[in-house]
């Protein structure tokens, strides 16, 4: 779509314009004014319309830009069709604004529908919204309107705004806001662009147009009601698009959100983060605005959701724990929210370590920092002797020292003397192919040439048969799902808790002990089946004892464990419970009753274990069972009955 950038220009009574002048009004530059005028004349090209003529910094105005909506959003009115989603959407948001009387012949106009189409949305979008006790009704004289019982209209117009696509559904929006003032919209975005430069942030170039949108939305209903405070909304929401690296307020509070939930992540995954500073201003970068758009309920949906959940299961169940600080805050996190954690860990505990020297690429993306850390993730995998040094959005490229990268891998084209490969922010297999071809063939990196799926079945095709030409493009599906299969994490490396927790390691005790006795007598079967040197049990103690009682998972279960330089020869753990409690580090506010400790060989092989026992601490009527065993063989059932449920 055409930004609104020009429509000051557009809709003006002036039809001659100077480019200095047009830089002032629109707060472009010479390029990027250049750049929209360009889109928007090959848009007109294609309408056979009068396109805008520019010659010596002068810029000529044609007298009639009508049905301009259309232009902008590509729109075709003789294929133009709602889906019944957005239609009902679309009813909610038009009947939110309430800048005009609304009746059933106005909303067939505005979808393009029947009257009984529009009347049978109506009576589904009603029973959609009984349970927030909001309904849409009727009068002769306001139309259709919104009868609620407190603020949720607000937050179901944000819902139901993520419901349109962004040709059709965000078409009819716009036309409707901008019917009486066609600078309607434009008028918001030089607001919202003055209070992004005041407030020192950058929204997320993907997430510009929802926040233009809903603010327009807002300031519509605000003109007719204007009891109805609108301001710490917008900014909430701006703050909550953004990419984290602003000016944006950063209270001690939400510094120790994210410190706790860095702790809560090394506890529960039993890793150590090589560079804890980097990976924390990371995680607050994101944490920062993640935290104005839950509490505002202003979540966005994640469209690798699946993918994550499937690539990084064990990582996600996880995070679910780890996020305890921030849903006290906030309260329910949404499985879309939880995978954009997900994704910010998950690069750093599954990254591959080579030391051999290596190219250093940067990743960058228009939809901001979280889909350019899934692009990181997806190349290192592509990729493993490159180090990608970093990960940020498009609008800071300029900022970059030229001598810290010799790569670049961009979703749009950028200008520079460095190497440029342009990518999809999600590639489908056959594009991750040819970039890996590519890549090998441009720097001779280590590695084979994949072949496509159509080589490989041109190449076996004399010797077999294919029925039929569905046949052969289900045997092209079939090759390349093979040659591109991504394993569930678990699958990869996920071994499983009753795998490690065997009836020999699993051993009672009612002594009372000391805490150093404890951890010693949990790790005695690690040391009789070799699995670790006695330095391992030695080292985890120096550790309790130099950083505190970092193994104390909370609810009287202690996780013991060290790095796997410390004397770890294989994966391993093993299971003490004690009936009298042991106090860590002589201190009453830390008693364990059950020390599981830990042998892990890297970041990721142990995670699967633990996410079974993180389902554990949170079901309260397992954990009773675990806490108050008296035999191995109950241990036993309790995993396995835990592992059967996932």
């Amino acid at each position: 779509m055409i930004d609104y950038d020009l429509d000051v220009i557009l809709f003006s009574k002036h039809k001659l314009w100077k480019l200095e002048r047009i830089l002032e009004v629109t707060n472009l530059d010479k390029e990027k004014f250049q750049r929209k005028l360009e889109e928007l004349n090959e848009k007109l090209e294609i309408r056979q319309l009068r396109k805008l003529e520019y010659k010596n910094e002068i810029v000529a105005i044609p007298d009639h830009l009508q049905n301009f909506e259309e232009i902008r959003f590509s729109i075709n009115q003789k294929t133009f069709v709602l889906s019944e989603i957005e239609r009902q959407a679309l009813i909610y948001l038009l009947v939110f604004v309430e800048s005009r009387t609304l009746s059933i012949y106005d909303l067939q106009n505005w979808l393009v529908v029947s009257r009984n189409t529009v009347l049978s949305d109506i009576k589904k979008l009603r029973k959609q919204l009984e349970k927030d006790k909001i309904q849409v009704e009727y009068s002769r004289k306001r139309g259709f309107y919104l009868n609620f019982e407190n603020e949720k209209h607000q937050e179901k117009a944000w819902y139901f705004l993520q419901k349109l696509s962004e040709k059709n559904g965000c078409y009819v929006l716009s036309k409707f806001l901008n019917q009486k003032d066609s600078l309607t919209i434009f008028k918001v975005s030089r607001f919202l662009k003055q209070t992004m430069k005041q407030m020192e942030l950058e929204i997320v170039y993907s997430r510009y147009i929802s926040t233009l949108l809903y603010t327009s939305l807002l300031k519509a209903r605000a003109s007719k009601y204007p009891d109805e405070t609108i301001n710490e909304q917008i900014e909430a929401l701006m703050i909550g698009m953004s990419d984290g690296k602003g000016a944006i307020p950063q209270d001690n509070f939400l510094y120790r959100i994210a410190f706790n939930i860095m702790e809560n992540v090394m506890k529960l995954a039993a890793i150590e983060f090589e560079d804890f500073t980097k990976t924390f201003m990371a995680l607050l970068a994101h944490l920062t605005p993640a935290y104005f758009r839950i509490k505002n309920h202003f979540e966005l949906e994640n469209v690798l959701l699946e993918r994550i959940k499937n690539e990084y299961y064990s990582l996600f169940l996880l995070m679910d724990v780890a996020l305890a600080p921030l849903k006290e805050q906030v309260g329910k996190i949404s499985e879309s929210e939880r995978a954009y954690f997900v994704i910010l860990f998950g690069g750093e505990i599954y990254k591959k370590k080579y030391s051999s020297k290596r190219l250093k690429a940067i990743v960058l993306c228009v939809n901001g920092i979280s889909s350019s850390l899934i692009m990181k993730k997806r190349l290192e995998n592509l990729f493993p002797t490159m180090e990608f040094i970093l990960s940020t959005a498009v609008s800071h490229f300029e900022k970059l020292p030229k001598n810290s990268y010799d790569i670049i891998f961009s979703t749009v084209p950028v200008k520079s003397d460095k190497k440029v490969y342009l990518m999809s922010a999600f590639p489908e297999h056959r594009e991750e192919n040819e970039l890996y071809n590519q890549l090998l063939k441009d720097y001779q990196l280590p590695g084979f040439v994949k072949p496509s799926a159509q080589n490989i079945l041109s190449a076996i095709e004399p010797y077999i048969t294919v029925k039929n030409p569905a046949g052969r493009k289900d045997l092209l599906r079939i090759i390349d799902k093979k040659l591109n299969h991504t394993r569930r994490e678990g699958e990869i490396s996920g071994v499983m808790l009753s795998d490690l927790l065997t009836k020999e390691k699993i051993r009672f005790t009612d002594k009372s002990l000391g805490w150093q006795e404890a951890i010693e007598l949990a790790a005695q079967p690690l040391i009789e089946q070799h699995e670790v040197e006695k330095r391992y049990v030695q080292a985890i103690i120096d550790k309790v004892e130099a950083f505190g009682p970092y193994i104390d998972l909370g609810l009287g279960i202690a996780l013991p464990h060290a790095r796997p330089e410390d004397g770890v020869n294989q994966l391993a753990m093993s299971f003490l419970r004690c009936e009298q409690p042991v106090k860590l580090m002589d201190d009453v506010k830390h008693e364990i009753k059950l020390f599981i400790v830990l042998a892990a060989i890297d970041n990721e092989t142990h995670l699967r274990a633990l996410s079974t026992l993180t389902k554990i601490l949170s079901n309260k009527e397992r954990l009773n069972q675990l806490l108050t065993a008296t035999e191995a063989s109950e241990v036993e059932q309790i995993l396995l009955k835990e592992e059967g449920e996932k």
